[in-house]
């Protein structure tokens, strides 16, 4: 089965790869926006993070500033992955992708934005009072875990069941249990492709000048944005798509 899905994912990807690539571009910017305003982040693993422990010594308007790129970051890696899902979901039940985008910019983009809002929050909350208690090491991983398994396969579930936002989060927590070998393959493999590119970031690095660092973090954000993410989530697509043995 786990062949199957991997065979399914290679091959949607294969196909669609301009598609998928296009509709990539605005998780770029979205990555790309926190690094370009100047805020507490660091990149890792061909991603942005933001540096929980420098919030405290942020004037009002660095807050903002944060704020509105994080909004505009949120929306814009929704919207991919939303179309990435629609491209799926259009080449295994033969609906039209131009209908879909329309209807997931209005639609689908939003619910997947409000539950990523509010997964962050969760988030940052959890870092700020770890942070507090000096207990981020232990205490903030195993909490962010729980944040982030109900977001899991939510996308998928508005997407391709079109449910609610509150259903497709709930139905995303019990399908990461019920189907744990895939939701560990699926980390096996982002583990495996994102440390392969970080690696390959560093020893280049070792190679190149310092003053290259920041256009080699440019060159993982984009080939993981293009490339990694993309591949990522139509993994994981296909995972919840395996629910309906019909379509396996």
């Amino acid at each position: 089965m786990a062949e199957n899905i991997l065979s399914h994912s290679f091959a949607a990807y294969s196909r669609n790869i301009r598609m998928i690539s296009f509709f990539s571009i605005p998780a770029f910017i979205g990555l790309l926006i926190p690094l370009l305003v100047n805020t507490p982040v660091f990149s890792a693993l061909g991603a942005t993070f933001l540096r929980t422990g420098s919030i405290p010594d942020l004037s009002a308007a660095d807050f903002g500033v944060i704020l509105l790129s994080l909004l505009a970051s949120l929306y814009l890696v929704s919207f991919a992955i939303v179309n990435i899902n629609i491209v799926i979901k259009a080449q295994r039940t033969g609906t039209s992708v131009k209908n879909e985008v329309v209807k997931g910019i209005t639609g689908y983009t939003l619910n997947v934005f409000i539950l990523f809002l509010l997964g962050t929050i969760a988030l940052l909350i959890i870092q700020l009072l770890t942070l507090e208690l000096g207990a981020q090491n232990l205490l903030a991983p195993i909490l962010s875990l729980l944040v982030w398994l109900p977001l899991f396969y939510a996308p998928a579930g508005l997407v391709i069941d079109e449910l609610r936002p509150w259903r497709a989060a709930e139905k995303s927590f019990k399908m990461v249990f019920s189907k744990f070998n895939y939701f560990a393959l699926w980390l096996a493999i982002s583990f495996v492709l994102l440390s392969l590119l970080d690696l390959i970031f560093l020893n280049l690095g070792a190679v190149f000048p310092v003053s290259t660092h920041k256009i080699g973090s440019l060159f993982v954000l984009l080939i993981n944005s293009l490339v990694l993410m993309p591949f990522l989530v139509v993994l994981q697509t296909e995972i919840y798509i395996s629910k309906y043995s019909i379509l396996d």
